[in-house]
């Protein structure tokens, strides 16, 4: 199927974006099936597609319990140094290792989340279920052993046994995915006498201590790779259940030690959170380095089934139309501690399901392609927003545990460019050259404002693009002739248009085919 997919992109663009350092707004692209667990020659596919298409980064998760010896057991290997790269099994390191390979090869940088699930030797025992065992009150010493050695092993400066040639260097980490999921951490909450507390960021904040070091500890420091906290999904629940996810915003605060009102938690509450109870805000900051001086706060706006544009009245809910929550909390509580410092956010994943092919929830694919360069747009126009994340490259396959077209079914992520099959889905060009109109209506005479990107065009290269107009049967012109302005290859403009139709950007790509972004339909008033 990946050799049609390379089909695809070839037959829009045959030039590519690169990957650098420094960048304002990174194009990030995640799909861990395609990237981590099919055969090597699907990877590379999968990769030169990405290639083409602009992607700068790749964000893949490091399991924990697929790379740890004897995962299933509750009992920990005897003389098993946590630390050391080679004392893992070598075929639970491949996948990463060809991903490394393959994308310095391509010049897509990496981004690797540190998570859990994890071996069952490092989990708390009295989990409700099985399900839950796998990240069930993870031991938070035995979780930076493991990330000291995956930091050792991509330092730069590994060899692998029986390999020559050093390992390309990780320079981009993130600490644990969706911790306020507990799908990926749990419990939530527990149990203390008769109140409920929240128990996610306590165990979190452990894991950011511990892995900040563990990075530290392998040669990866603020100073020289980009070290991310977060993680957050966008959504929760407001009920104090073991299992019920918490919001983001209150996960926030409880992280940090501080209640409603961004003040410092004391007492019995701070007491359950392991938070200091008294004493300066000085010594908090210090014991936790990572929460204070980590590059950036990652977060994953999802709206789902909602214009990116849509706000949410849950105030402890943060999808991307809402993102000035996450960033006024972070600021009010670093100025809580006296830390004059403003955290950049990261987006590290973001998409949309489409209906067809999940017959139960999804926007059409036409909306999925609007609402991706809409959302971009919301992150370009943000200048406290360092990237703009796409999840998935291609739908994932229905699971086949259920039975076919139930709605367990069709229970897996169909956020894809691409369908199953290989065909692209109408965000696939917009993806590449996205456009978008804030007012698609304007007054006869005045000027309308537009907004756009040639994501697969190389950074750092000036691009000239055509903004095309037509009527609504008629045929396409050319109205204004746009530059890029940016790196990344984000133009504006103020553009006059003759009357009510559509309008499109139009690239010509150094092979010499045009690609073009979607349309977009505008109205004149008066």
């Amino acid at each position: 199927m990946l050799a049609v997919v390379v089909a695809v992109i070839l037959a829009i663009t045959l030039t590519s974006g690169s990957s650098s350092s420094g960048r304002q707004l990174e194009s990030i692209l995640q799909d861990d099936q395609y990237l981590l667990d099919e055969p090597p020659q699907v990877v590379a596919r999968t990769l030169a597609s990405l290639h083409l298409l602009g992607v700068d980064r790749v964000r893949v998760t490091v399991l924990w319990a697929s790379i740890a010896p004897n995962a299933k057991s509750r009992r920990r290997p005897r003389h098993f140094d946590a630390t050391d790269p080679a004392a893992y099994p070598t075929a639970g390191w491949a996948p990463y290792d060809r991903l490394v390979q393959m994308a310095s090869a391509r010049k897509i940088a990496v981004d690797f989340t540190l998570t859990g699930p994890g071996p069952l030797w490092a989990m708390g025992r009295g989990a409700p279920t099985a399900k839950f065992a796998t990240h069930f009150n993870p031991s938070a010493a035995q979780f930076g052993r493991f990330v000291q050695a995956v930091g050792r092993r991509y330092s730069g400066s590994w060899t692998a046994p029986g390999t020559r040639g050093k390992l390309p260097r990780v320079s981009f980490w993130t600490i644990w995915n969706e911790p306020n999921q507990p799908g990926w951490l749990a419990p939530q909450w527990r149990s203390v006498g008769s109140a409920h507390v929240q128990n996610a960021p306590r165990l979190y904040r452990r894991y950011v201590r511990t892995a900040w070091a563990a990075l530290q500890a392998s040669g990866h420091t603020p100073s020289s790779d980009t070290i991310l906290i977060g993680e957050l999904a966008p959504e929760g629940s407001e009920t104090t259940k073991a299992e019920s996810p918490i919001p983001p915003m209150r996960f926030l605060r409880a992280l940090y030690c501080v209640g409603a009102r961004y003040r410092p938690l004391r007492g019995r509450l701070a007491a359950r959170l392991n938070c200091p109870g008294g004493g300066s805000g000085g010594a908090f900051v210090k014991a936790n380095p990572g929460l204070f001086s980590a590059t950036g706060f990652a977060h994953h706006p999802y709206a789902f089934f909602l214009p990116p544009t849509a706000s949410m009245s849950d105030p402890n809910f943060v999808p991307l139309a809402n993102i000035g929550r996450l960033e006024r909390g972070l600021d009010q509580i670093f100025a809580t501690y006296g830390v004059n410092r403003q955290l950049p956010i990261w987006i590290t994943e973001y998409g949309y399901e489409t209906n067809p092919p999940n017959p139960f929830r999804g926007v059409s694919p036409v909306k999925q392609a609007a609402y991706i360069d809409q959302a971009q747009y919301l992150a370009w126009r943000d200048p406290r927003i360092r990237s703009m994340a796409q999840f998935l490259f291609v739908d994932s396959a229905p699971n086949p545990s259920f039975p076919k077209g139930s709605n367990g079914y069709w229970s897996t992520f169909q956020t894809g460019l691409l369908y199953q099959g290989g065909g692209p889905k109408p965000a696939l060009a917009a993806y590449e050259v996205p456009i978008d109109l804030p007012q698609k209506s304007f007054q006869a005479g005045s000027k309308v404002f537009v907004w756009g990107m040639v994501r697969a065009a190389p950074n750092r290269v000036t691009q000239h693009v055509q903004l095309q107009w037509r009527r609504r049967r008629g045929t396409w012109s050319a109205v204004a002739r746009l530059s890029t302005s940016n790196a990344d290859g984000f133009l504006t403009a103020n553009v006059k248009l003759p009357g009510s139709g559509a309008v499109r950007l139009a690239w010509r790509a150094s092979s010499g085919r045009v690609l073009y972004s979607r349309t977009v339909a505008v109205r004149q008033r008066g």
